[in-house]
C-alpha cells in the first residue's frame, strides 16, 4: 500500500469565501454551489491520483526493471493516470453546465473558456480510454480507420501520459504539480467570481 502525505497536499486545497452564494434566485444559487462542490471533489481526486502516481524515470528505471512486480502493481500507474484525466475532464463538463444552464457571472464564462484551452484535449484521452474496444483496433466510434499509423494507448514517458484520439492525433497530459496548479488557479478564480456570505 502506497502512503500518501496528506498534509503536503493541503497546498492544493480550494478555498470558499463563504457558506452561501448571494443571489435572489435561491434555487439557481443552490445548484451552482452543488456543482462547485462536485468540482472540488473531482479536483481532490486528481490531486490524490497525482500523489499516488509513481513515474518511471532515468533514475529509477533499473530498480523498476529488476524488481519482480506483480501485474497488479504494474497496472497502478495506469489507474492513477486515468483517474487524473477523468477528474480534470469531468471538471470541464461541470463547468460547461455552470456556463450554459446557470447564468453565471461573465467572468465565469471567460474562465471556463480558459479551462477548455488548457484541458479540453483531455476529452480525447478520456474517450479513447473508455472506448478501448475501438481504439485498440485502430478505429473510430463509427468503425472508420483512425487517420494515423501510430496508435498509442495509455503510454508513459516519465510523468507524461499519452493516448491517440479519435481524430488520429496524439494527446498527452503531464501528471505533475504544474498541471494541478493551472487547474486550481482557474477553479479558484471561478469560485471567487461569485458573491459569498
Amino acid at each position: 500500500m502506497i502512503n500518501m502525505d496528506v498534509n503536503s497536499l493541503k497546498r492544493f486545497n480550494l478555498s470558499f469565501p463563504g457558506n452561501w452564494i448571494n443571489s435572489e434566485e435561491r434555487d439557481r444559487a443552490f445548484q451552482t454551489q452543488h456543482i462547485l462542490g462536485l468540482i472540488q471533489d473531482l479536483f481532490t481526486e486528481a490531486v490524490a491520483a497525482y500523489a499516488l502516481f509513481r513515474p518511471i524515470t532515468a533514475e529509477n528505471v533499473h530498480d523498476y526493471i529488476n524488481r519482480d512486480k506483480s501485474p497488479y502493481e504494474r497496472c497502478l500507474n495506469g489507474l492513477y493516470a486515468k483517474a487524473f484525466v477523468f477528474a480534470l475532464d469531468g471538471i470541464e463538463k461541470l463547468l460547461n453546465r455552470l456556463s450554459v444552464n446557470l447564468n453565471p457571472p461573465q467572468e465565469v464564462k471567460r474562465l471556463h473558456e480558459e479551462y477548455k484551452r488548457q484541458f479540453g484535449h483531455l476529452k480525447y484521452m478520456r474517450d479513447s480510454a473508455i472506448h478501448i474496444e475501438d481504439r485498440g483496433r485502430g478505429v473510430t466510434r463509427h468503425q472508420k480507420p483512425l487517420n494515423t499509423h501510430i496508435i498509442v494507448i495509455g503510454c508513459f514517458i516519465e510523468r507524461r501520459f499519452t493516448f491517440t484520439g479519435e481524430d488520429g492525433n496524439q494527446y498527452e497530459v503531464e501528471i505533475c504539480e504544474a498541471t494541478l496548479n493551472k487547474a486550481k488557479a482557474i477553479i479558484q478564480d471561478i469560485i471567487n467570481s461569485y458573491s459569498w456570505s
